[in-house]
């Protein structure tokens, strides 16, 4: 029972629409679907952190106004320096999806940066870790709901990166300079929104 329900909570994490998706998506849809799963183990590891940081009950420190500015600033800091260097990328004349091995770290980097110093997934987690934890008390079992709701939620990101691999083979250049002129501005948009709920 609370093997399923904590995938099915992690799985209905899908209808957060925030800037880790479009960042998953566009890094998908350009350069292939390792640099997508990167991204999204990235997204995942932040998520663990998270959960540890709950564990070790340090959740209460995390949301207090002062810690939240910071964590909020750097987060909008990333989130409009990617988005600007996405709004004045160019679109190549010959799109490649392929990527060295070495620069998949860098993709990681990303994920679990923008998702990690966003509080608000740390809302997101201090109310998940507290439900768990009340509903199953046992260590043993919270374990097991928790890493449930992880399964869930790298399902999820998966899904969107095998999805954008369906849709790049439509993706022309100049369709290809619109979703990055896109992309950079739901990310200076978010960035923006993030520095004034936590200013």
């Amino acid at each position: 029972m609370y093997l399923l329900e904590g995938y099915a909570i992690g799985l209905g994490m899908i209808i957060f629409i925030g800037p880790v998706f479009f960042l998953l998506l566009n890094s998908s849809i350009q350069y292939g679907s390792k640099a997508g799963v990167a991204v999204a183990l990235g997204i995942v590891f932040s998520d663990i952190v998270c959960v540890g940081l709950c564990y070790f009950g340090l959740s209460s420190f995390i949301i207090e106004p002062q810690h939240q500015f910071w964590i909020g600033s750097i987060g909008s800091i990333l989130l409009f320096g990617i988005g600007i260097s996405y709004v004045l990328k160019k679109a190549r004349p010959t799109i490649l999806f392929s990527i060295e091995p070495k620069r998949l770290s860098g993709f990681f980097l990303k994920g679990f940066g923008i998702n990690f110093f966003n509080p608000f997934v740390f809302v997101v987690w201090i109310g998940v870790y507290n439900y768990g934890k009340y509903a199953y008390p046992e260590d043993r079992v919270l374990l097991v709901f928790i890493s449930a709701v992880l399964a869930g939620i790298l399902t999820t990101d998966l899904l969107k990166v095998f999805l954008s691999k369906k849709v790049k083979r439509f993706i022309s250049a100049q369709r290809l300079s619109l979703v990055f002129k896109i992309t950079g501005g739901v990310l200076i948009v978010f960035s923006l929104r993030l520095l004034y709920f936590v200013w």
